[in-house]
């Protein structure tokens, strides 16, 4: 009867310190929910995408490239603007969002001391 305890016992000891078999998920895996919404302010129009729930101060990136949702990912806003030359024009809307007015103080009102526009 002492061998079984003992072998139960050791089963037991190997069983709680053998490594995990399931595999841990990447840091990449995970998908913080997200929101995508377009604005249109007289001829310049872009595409926002930001996370689900803004909480805190986020960076706020302005880009023409497509792998916007990466940035989105990690935390940012991200502007995607299809007009390189107007970075701009945009970058200035933005501010003027941050004080709570302009074209996209109605729309993207809630988005306001949620974001932080980079000195050029």
């Amino acid at each position: 009867m002492a061998i079984v305890r003992v072998l139960v016992a050791v089963a037991c000891a190997l069983v709680l310190t053998a490594p995990s078999t399931v595999a841990a998920p990447s840091p990449d895996d995970h998908r913080p929910a997200t929101m995508t919404m377009t604005y249109q302010a007289g001829d310049l129009a872009a595409v926002v995408h930001a996370p689900r729930t803004l909480v805190g101060v986020h960076p706020l990136v302005f880009t023409h490239d497509i792998s916007a949702t990466v940035l989105v990912r990690r935390g940012a806003v991200v502007v995607l603007v299809p007009d390189p030359s107007s970075l701009t024009r945009h970058r200035e809307l933005w501010r003027e969002l941050s004080s709570g007015t302009g074209p996209l103080a109605e729309r993207f009102g809630g988005f306001a001391g949620h974001f932080s526009v980079a000195q050029p």
